[in-house]
């Protein structure tokens, strides 16, 4: 499965709420995702772009290729509408997003403490940071956004 969200005009998101939580799984939930929405905030207010919320492939069928063609689609949209695509990614997908041309930020985001905790308590091993990429259209003249540095 693959969540996209397609900006064909200046982006409308905004950072919401963590409503539905209080308390300690509340400040678990805002150390794991600030970090995210404030880089989304930083590169994307009012900007045009594809962003790749997430992609997940079953165990069972992951290395066969099913990631790639789920991404090919994003791809296909953006070389389309002439946009760029922004993703943020977990360390299984790097080599993916590499793969298909995607370029890294200089400067990955952090998670909080308190989420960092509560992934390793979860059974999440691993780094506390989430690399950001960006796929730019070939042939396209497009300006990164102000204060983003490709690695």
């Amino acid at each position: 499965m693959a969540l996209w969200d397609v900006y064909l005009t200046s982006s409308t998101w905004r950072r919401p709420e963590i409503s539905w939580l209080t308390g300690e799984e509340r400040k678990r939930a805002d150390s794991l995702i600030s970090p995210l929405w404030d880089a989304r905030e930083q590169f994307w207010l009012d900007k045009r772009y594809l962003y790749c919320h997430v992609i997940a492939v079953h165990p069972d069928y992951q290395r066969k290729g099913v990631g790639q063609l789920l991404m090919d689609f994003g791809i296909g949209v953006a070389q389309k509408a002439e946009l760029p695509i922004y993703i943020e990614s977990s360390q299984e997908g790097v080599r993916l997003y590499e793969k298909l041309g995607c370029r890294r930020l200089k400067e990955p985001r952090k998670y909080g403490p308190d989420a960092v905790e509560s992934l390793k308590a979860n059974g999440v091993e691993g780094d506390s940071e989430v690399a950001l990429f960006v796929w730019i259209p070939n042939g396209v003249e497009w300006k990164l956004p102000n204060n983003m540095e490709l690695a």
